[in-house]
């Protein structure tokens, strides 16, 4: 009965200690957040604008690290070869997360194992928008020109494999039109050579595009999401112009290395929801033409799921590849 009695209470001192020792593992310092897309852009702008708040939840600084470059694989492999200690994680995105294994013949990870959701930030729908100087200013003019020189049309994104891309070769081919496709490192210099005159159209998401057209510096024809953006109310919807069903999204939200802590992973979901339930985050995103994702982190895995069985057979069945 003593021997029974010892065994339970240095069992109950093992116990105890490995809960405090896991209690008291030290919160980083400081926590990256590895943006896989140059600064400006859809990425950057909703990561900053969540980070910024969920960081005085969290009550440690979070940086920004813009890591652009080859559909966003630098960014994935950065945080990789990172420690999985809570300090770094990834901003996962469309490319990165979903279409790049089904537009490159390899890659140098596996989305679905090598990542764990931890929390959806934000999404925006994507607007065409063309070059002033195009002369197209409705659909209809649009989709005739590309109909009558088949491939003329450049169609600019913010790199080979994202949304933006795809989106763009499966719309346009919806219309009976085919482009040239011309990636940029990201959707601020696609745009900003098509004000240029340098490109003609591109599928982009709001927040990078939004105010070049309320300016009148690029012309917007439609947006594809299932309702008109309250910012840009004169703008239709692709299903009001007679192409319904023709939606999508650039939409962003935190990951992290496998093996990373499940507190660490908790902690940081817990911020990030927190965060944006505020409603002057919320009216930031809006502003920008972002919608807040919250959500749990396995709501988030299941967004994830969802948007891989959604666009890798459209990319396998259109052919695309990374240019």
């Amino acid at each position: 009965m003593q021997r029974k009695t010892f065994l339970q209470g240095a069992m109950a001192l093992a116990l105890a200690a490995g809960t405090a020792g896991a209690l008291a593992q030290p919160r980083p310092a400081v926590i990256r957040f590895v943006v896989p897309y140059p600064a400006g852009g859809a990425a950057d702008q909703i990561t900053r604008l969540v980070a910024n708040d969920a960081a005085a939840v969290l009550g440690t600084p979070i940086v920004i690290e813009n890591k652009g470059g080859a559909a966003g694989m630098i960014a994935a492999e950065t945080v990789l070869r990172a420690e999985p200690d809570g300090a770094t994680f990834f901003v996962g995105a469309n490319a990165p997360m979903v279409i790049n294994q089904a537009i490159y013949e390899k890659i140098a990870y596996d989305p679905a194992k090598d990542f764990v959701p931890v929390a959806g930030m934000g999404k925006a729908p994507l607007l065409l928008v063309t070059c002033k100087n195009l002369g197209a200013d409705k659909l209809p003019a649009l989709i005739a020109l590309g109909a009558k020189e088949p491939g003329k049309l450049t169609m600019g994104s913010a790199s080979s494999g994202n949304i933006t891309h795809l989106a763009g070769e499966y719309a346009s081919s919806k219309m009976g039109f085919k482009v040239t496709h011309v990636p940029f490192a990201g959707s601020a210099p696609a745009i900003t050579s098509m004000m240029g005159g340098n490109v003609d159209i591109m599928f982009d998401a709001l927040p990078s595009c939004m105010q070049q057209a309320k300016a009148g510096r690029i012309v917007p024809l439609a947006i594809m999401d299932g309702q008109r953006f309250p910012q840009l109310p004169g703008v239709p919807t692709m299903a009001e112009l007679g192409y319904p069903g023709l939606e999508a999204s650039a939409w962003f939200g935190v990951v992290a290395r496998s093996g990373t802590p499940r507190a660490s992973i908790e902690a940081m979901n817990k911020a990030i929801n927190e965060a944006l339930k505020q409603p002057s985050l919320v009216e930031k995103l809006r502003n920008i033409g972002a919608q807040p994702m919250p959500g749990t982190a396995e709501q988030f895995a299941q967004f994830i799921a969802a948007e891989r069985a959604q666009w890798v057979p459209v990319a396998k069945s259109l052919g695309v590849k990374a240019d």
